[in-house]
């Protein structure tokens, strides 16, 4: 197996995605049931919806089959890659772990556990380097933090989770960096010169995007400057810490961040006026190119599961506006497209 082999695939499972015809189809179906009916006609879901009826399906089940089928689908180009599976090339893996960390987190915090396990993806259990059942259980932090001894979690999450009133907001921003710190460890243990610093900008990135997006969002709910500075991500492509506290100490910061946000992430003319949407469009467009030129499997990988998550949350926002009534026109601003 070769880089080529991976990339073919992942180009091959491209190929199969949703096309903008067929999210204009589903938006006009009305219902749920009708949606998933159309959704079996598709090379990509005809599988996963197999033992589904379509008439007695609910929102829920729908969502927890569509997610699946990404990483169904991450899983059957991996098996085209050489080398250590346990390395780079799982970063899929590390990144449901870690969203699946985070949910518990707050479950735990607002005792929602039940709800935790209710939505927990089963079939990532295995994958995972913690016992989610063990850590749904603990009543406290400080007991879930135990759960957690022995992976890379447990040093940097340890004190914030034990402290006596401990910082939810810190816990969760560290779990994203422990995530960035693995997979540039990894990186740098598999990759050398262009193939390794084109890897690494693909988590700068999204570091990138996420810091703007967390100074809007608490911006606008009026925190103060030194508090959004905890809680950022200490790493950066492009955008530069003093670039941030300076748009943090401007009268209208709200507005000067939003004008980075475009400045940084357009997508063109066609960019939606939601800051969320705008990013992801952007992505969405920048991997597919990235698909499309490739020849490294790992980039491949991470640009087809990018594409495939994207496709994702497009389907379920479907299913969601679907579920509610909304017009088609109502759905389709939603859309990475």
């Amino acid at each position: 197996m070769s880089n080529n082999a991976v990339t073919a695939k992942a180009r091959a499972i491209h190929g199969s995605m949703l096309t903008k015809d067929d999210y204009a189809v589903l938006m006009h179906k009305g219902t749920i049931p009708a949606a998933v009916a159309y959704l079996k006609t598709k090379p990509l879901y005809s599988a996963v919806f197999a033992d589904t009826d379509e008439a007695a399906v609910h929102r829920a089940q729908v969502e927890a089959l569509i997610n699946k089928s990404v990483y169904d689908n991450y899983l059957r180009v991996c098996r085209f890659a050489a080398g250590d599976k346990k390395g780079i090339m799982s970063f899929y893996t590390r990144r449901l772990e870690c969203e699946q960390l985070t949910k518990a987190v707050i479950a735990i915090t607002s005792g929602q556990q039940e709800g935790f396990i209710a939505a927990f993806p089963e079939y990532i259990a295995e994958a995972l380097s913690f016992d989610h059942m063990k850590l749904a259980s603990a009543g406290t932090l400080e007991a879930a933090a135990e759960v957690l001894k022995g992976t890379i979690y447990y040093k940097p999450l340890v004190k914030l989770m034990t402290a006596a009133e401990p910082d939810v907001n810190r816990i969760l921003t560290t779990i994203n960096v422990c995530c960035i710190k693995w997979a540039f460890e990894q990186i740098d243990g598999s990759a050398k010169g262009k193939q390794r610093e084109m890897l690494k900008d693909f988590f700068l990135r999204k570091a990138d995007a996420d810091n703007l997006l967390i100074c809007l969002r608490m911006k606008t709910f009026g925190l103060d400057n030194d508090r959004i500075n905890e809680l950022l991500i200490p790493y950066h492509k492009r955008l530069r810490k003093s670039d941030i506290d300076s748009a943090l100490k401007r009268s209208n910061a709200v507005e000067i961040l939003r004008g980075m946000l475009i400045r940084e992430k357009s997508a063109g003319s066609e960019s939606s006026d939601i800051p969320e949407i705008s990013v992801n469009i952007a992505d969405y467009r920048f991997f597919r190119h990235r698909l499309a030129v490739s020849t490294d499997g790992t980039e491949s990988l991470y640009a087809l599961v990018m594409l495939l998550d994207a496709e994702s949350v497009n389907l379920c926002r479907i299913i969601e506006g679907l579920r509610y009534g909304l017009a088609p026109e109502s759905i389709e601003k939603y859309l990475i497209i």
